[in-house]
């Protein structure tokens, strides 16, 4: 069962790729960063995409508390806002250090 999973989940992988792939090639516009700096981009991506940003860090805070719960039994609703209000990276070492205190 474990092999039909990863086999599934491979699947899913290679298609959102193709559609990410397929998206950019149908695309019209091209995005010129010729002579700017890193922060030049960074405040480009925040003044114009800031919901985008927003989404996927949302989204990486659910995926990552959803993994949490499955693995060390937490409740997934504390651990996603934990997730949501710190970073989720916090979340492993908040989990590190009870475990070692355990």
């Amino acid at each position: 069962m474990e092999q039909k999973d990863r086999n599934l989940s491979a699947i899913i992988y290679l298609l959102i790729f193709a559609l990410i792939f397929y998206a950019f090639s149908i695309s019209n516009s091209t995005l010129s960063l010729d002579g700017k700096t890193l922060k030049d981009i960074i405040l480009f991506l925040f003044d114009n995409y800031l919901d985008f940003i927003l989404i996927g860090y949302v989204f990486i805070c659910f995926q990552i508390a959803g993994y949490v719960e499955l693995r060390y039994k937490q409740d997934f609703i504390t651990v996603s806002l934990l997730s949501i209000i710190f970073t989720p990276l916090s979340i492993f070492f908040i989990l590190q250090n009870e475990v070692e205190d355990d």
